[in-house]
């Protein structure tokens, strides 16, 4: 015992003497890569997020400066191309603006999409057919707990019957209206937001974690799903399921575990599979569940 209490402080007094700060010079010849994301959802005008990937430690993060200018952007259907526009919306709880390409005809369900985007002399293809089976929830029900791979969580239970016959994949959905009084799950009070003036801006919360009917075919289904916002006794929210098409859920759940592989050292890693051939990215479909309202019974835990 005696050699452990002088061996501690020689490896403490070791440990701080040697820390030195150092500067890392972002890799110059870094060559940005174009990335893709657009899901359709039929009788809602197209979007296509494009984004030029950066060195790690380049400051200049937002989506503004991430965006890709200039690209052509063209969406169809078969009988119908449009030629995608520039646009943006504004991110009230971020206090930013969120470029993309917007579309003005509405996606219409039964019919497959060809996306063509066209970037600094190459083209990018991908197609989607939106022919996923709408399914709507019978009952949510609020949870102060339960369990996954990432730990403990409070959060919302959906109960539904899969639709028959098919290979689905779904996700959770939440939309509400908050202020600055409910901070995110992993942001929490180091964002500061100074443009809403305490007023409430809509919210939309996806679920990260992608749901199979595996096993499960046309049989009753119960997801538990972990919501990203606080919220308080008596907060409003509007509840959907989407039905993924398969090539968009395997690309999010690739994502998903990517960062579980992040956060814990005894998760494999997990390499992120493009679904757009020659790029990085996703360009799929989903099909939303009529809404179900949901008032929550009491606070965050």
């Amino acid at each position: 015992m005696r050699k452990i209490s002088y061996i501690i402080p020689l490896l403490f007094f070791a440990v701080f003497s040697c820390r030195k700060d150092v500067k890392i010079k972002p890799d110059s010849s870094y060559e940005s890569q174009l990335f893709i994301e657009s899901i359709l959802f039929p009788g809602e005008k197209p979007r296509v997020f494009l984004s030029l990937s950066q060195p790690f430690f380049n400051e200049e993060v937002t989506p503004q400066e991430m965006f890709a200018r200039g690209a052509e952007v063209f969406l169809s259907n078969g009988t119908r191309e449009e030629k995608l526009q520039p646009d943006s919306t504004f991110d009230k709880f971020r206090c930013r603006w969120v470029p993309y390409y917007a579309g003005t005809t509405p996606a219409e369900y039964g019919k497959t999409y060809e996306l063509t985007v066209a970037y600094q002399g190459k083209a990018y293809t991908a197609t989607t057919t939106i022919d996923q089976a709408k399914v709507d929830l019978d009952e949510v029900e609020y949870t102060p707990e339960f369990f996954d791979v990432y730990g403990g969580h409070d959060g919302v239970i959906l109960r539904f019957r899969d639709a028959p016959g098919e290979k689905n994949f779904y996700r959770f959905q939440m939309d509400r209206f908050l202020d600055t009084s409910r901070h995110h799950a992993h942001i929490l009070e180091v964002l500061v937001n100074d443009c809403t003036n305490g007023e409430k801006f809509w919210i939309t919360d996806l679920g990260r974690t992608i749901f199979r009917d595996e096993n499960n075919d046309g049989q009753p289904m119960e997801l538990y799903a972990e919501v990203s916002f606080e919220y308080r006794r008596g907060d409003t929210a509007y509840i959907y399921l989407q039905s993924l098409d398969e090539r968009a859920a395997a690309f999010y759940e690739d994502i998903d575990n990517q960062l579980q592989s992040i956060l814990n050292p005894f998760v494999e890693p997990v390499f992120l599979k493009s679904a757009i051939e020659g790029t990085i990215g996703v360009f799929g479909s989903a099909v939303r569940s009529d809404t179900v309202v949901f008032v929550y019974p009491q606070d965050n835990p």
